[in-house]
């Protein structure tokens, strides 16, 4: 039986072990990641936490939604046993009718939707790992191969141990200017995350720069169940020149791939930066956005 469970009421030990045992678990569902990107969310549990679904909710015009927050790519259900079609919609149907409008972008195991949601593919691009550099490297475009030659001769200096913060004010400076859908407090609770992620051992800063030790390069990586993700990155005009973000990948691949099952690039629908992540051999992987307006006139107009 699915239950809706308000906040105050759900078991965080118990979601959280859910979660840690989900075949298609990642960092974006624990709890504390949640109370992060979503103050308050609340949830629909099946059982005793066999099978778990985030309820990301908003309140707006004294209308109750569900929407996708930033920095969580993906949510839906979780379960420890895999997801099957009815259980998938079983969940999505369950979402109580007071959410008048509802935009979710599920997990890549969440394919069956119910009727009365509109569905979007979106792409994902994911590099399979737990196998060797040279396997990897192999699957590198003739483009990408060549940029680390390039790298390697710009005697670029690589720091493991990077500050999110410098990452971020890197962003802000170069290709943040013309990112307007991102506030000041989405940058504030991203550093959050990126600290308590690195308190938790499942986050790393890598940090790049040029022979003159002038940072020109950044990104921040989550790891849990066997994968990294490539939350943000940054880069400088010189940084690019350098092919300072083709070194630092391929550094982390490098010391990271036979640990790793896949390092997912969370994927991009700007073709520039989805042809960059191909580049590394990574393959594209279709995740749903879906949707269900039942705003009254004339909201419901808006929204669509």
């Amino acid at each position: 039986m699915i239950r809706y469970l308000k906040h105050k009421d759900i078991d965080l030990k118990l979601w959280d072990e859910c979660i840690s045992h989900a075949p298609q678990g990642i960092i974006y569902a624990y709890s504390w990641y949640l109370d992060l990107i979503c103050e308050g969310w609340d949830a629909l549990v099946e059982d005793n936490y066999t099978s778990v679904m985030p309820v990301t909710r908003g309140r707006k015009y004294l209308m109750d939604y569900i929407y996708p927050p930033f920095f969580a790519q993906q949510l839906g259900v979780f379960s420890k046993n895999i997801i099957t079609p009815e259980m998938c919609r079983a969940f999505l149907d369950a979402i109580p009718r007071a959410y008048r409008f509802v935009e979710m972008n599920v997990h890549i195991s969440n394919q069956w939707i119910p009727e009365g949601f509109t569905v979007t593919p979106k792409m994902d691009l994911i590099l399979s790992m737990n196998r060797s550099y040279e396997s990897i490297r192999g699957s590198y475009s003739e483009n990408h191969s060549r940029n680390l030659k390039k790298a390697i001769k710009n005697n670029l200096i690589l720091n493991k141990n990077g500050n999110p913060k410098d990452v971020v004010a890197m962003f802000t400076k170069n290709r943040g200017r013309f990112i307007t859908n991102l506030q000041k407090s989405d940058y504030e609770v991203f550093l959050e995350l990126t600290l308590t992620a690195l308190e938790k051992k499942m986050g790393s800063v890598w940090m790049v720069s040029d022979q003159y030790a002038i940072p020109c390069a950044g990104a921040v990586f989550f790891q849990s169940h066997g994968k990294g993700v490539f939350i943000f990155s940054s880069t400088t005009k010189e940084g690019k020149t350098l092919a300072a973000m083709h070194f630092l990948i391929d550094a982390y691949i490098r010391e990271n791939c036979t640990v790793l099952n896949e390092l997912d690039f969370e994927g991009s629908n700007d073709l520039e930066l989805a042809r960059f992540y191909r580049g590394f051999g990574s393959t594209e992987c279709v995740y749903l956005q879906i949707r269900k307006n039942q705003l009254p006139v004339p909201w419901r107009w808006f929204k669509n």
